[in-house]
């Protein structure tokens, strides 16, 4: 795990100016910065599920998503799995007249000293592949692969099956598109080691710091965003973070933790203790897709990973849509897992509270989970122009929102 500073820009005077407009502010604030004052918080997490080959309809999406995102009104902003450099732009450009505020890091990729695979070790599964996912690309490539094929595609070296999960963010990906990228000098991460996540705020986001868990990644980049906004004359921290998924497939040999649900939680707890040095005893609030759900009979939520969620309630953190809300990745909702007469799912998506005044309250929603209509682009895209337009949700997850009132 690597931890970094980065080197904050002095906000603009247009900016302040603007974030003034947006909140209660005045300038009578210590060093000479402006404090902003304001009765209430919101805190939103959305995970809006642009990963190309892995989660429909991404670019589809993309348009339908920005246009939500430039309507939305929230405080603080995180969004996760914005892997690409075109996504990033088209939502930065979205939340910026609002969000004047936005921090993003780049994209850094692992790769393999040599040829990440062999023709020799890679043919077995290639064969496979051809055969059982005859003619299909992209998503129901991906989709099909490791269902199909997982015997040949774990018995590969590791460096090699790295490099093979990591080629699922070729556009459009074909079986010999995979097979051309690990034949040579590869890459360990998907989307070229980018992490997929913006924090974005209308108030200056101060301290800037990231934590990278590039050492101890498998298959996707993954780490969290650090922040301090000043509001009411206290320092509060804000963060934003996507761990290791528990994805549906054995977990590579290259790994360090054991399971994805071991790599998922030495991420939190590396999070937790790096969230409560950060901020002391001023408030702390932590956004993001957690991968982990605590089961809740009084709202049909189930189980995932759940004792990695609760090392933050341990922690003192309280948790208010694992409390308050239904599920926000969903059986009859998701993209993925097609409705199939399911109901309930998991709560993955949280905004983890600490160190709030005595007296605050916590009120948490659901947002997002409205079904927009998608159009197909030019040129073709994943949709169809003649089965276009589409109904569907705006992503495989719903978003979360924490309005804080103090």
């Amino acid at each position: 795990m690597k931890t970094s500073n980065t080197k904050h820009l002095l906000t603009t005077p247009l900016l302040i100016a603007l974030a003034c407009l947006l909140c209660a502010c005045s300038n009578g604030g210590s060093d000479g910065k402006p404090y902003f004052k304001s009765d209430s918080l919101k805190v939103t997490t959305f995970n809006l599920g642009l990963a190309l080959n892995f989660v429909p309809f991404t670019r589809e999406r993309l348009v339908a998503d920005t246009a939500l995102l430039s309507r939305y009104d929230s405080d603080v902003i995180c969004l996760q799995e914005v892997w690409l450099d075109e996504q990033v732009e088209a939502v930065t450009e979205a939340l910026k007249p609002t969000y004047p505020e936005i921090y993003t890091v780049p994209a850094e990729q692992v790769f393999s000293e040599a040829a990440a695979c062999t023709n020799e070790e890679i043919t077995p599964f290639a064969q496979c592949v051809n055969n059982q996912c005859p003619g299909l690309s992209g998503t129901e490539l991906v989709a099909c692969a490791p269902v199909q094929c997982g015997g040949p595609l774990f018995q590969l070296p590791p460096t090699c099956l790295d490099a093979v999960l990591g080629s699922v963010g070729i556009p459009d990906v074909t079986v010999q598109a995979v097979v051309d990228a690990v034949t040579k000098p590869a890459g360990k991460f998907a989307y070229d080691g980018a992490l997929g996540l913006i924090l974005a705020s209308k108030y200056p986001l101060e301290a800037r710091e990231f934590q990278d868990f590039i050492d101890d990644s498998t298959s996707n980049h993954r780490g969290a965003l650090y922040a301090e906004i000043n509001l009411n004359k206290q320092t509060q921290v804000v963060a934003c973070t996507h761990p290791t998924a528990n994805l549906s497939i054995a977990y590579p040999t290259s790994g360090k933790h054991g399971s994805w649900e071991g790599e998922n939680r030495f991420m939190q707890e590396q999070m937790i203790a790096f969230a409560n040095t950060k901020a002391g005893k001023n408030p702390i609030f932590f956004g993001g897709d957690f991968n982990c759900s605590i089961a809740n009979a009084a709202t049909g939520v189930d189980g995932e990973f759940a004792g990695n969620c609760q090392l933050w309630l341990d922690n003192g953190f309280a948790d208010p849509a694992g409390e308050q809300l239904p599920c926000t990745f969903c059986y009859e909702d998701n993209l993925i897992l097609k409705p199939d007469g399911n109901t309930g799912g998991t709560g993955l998506d949280h905004v983890f509270v600490k160190n709030l005044e005595a007296g605050s309250s916590l009120v948490a929603r659901r947002v997002f989970d409205t079904p927009v209509s998608i159009e197909a682009l030019v040129p073709p895209s994943e949709l169809m122009p003649e089965d276009s337009p589409k109904m569907t949700h705006p992503s495989d997850h719903f978003g979360v929102e924490v309005d804080v009132k103090y």
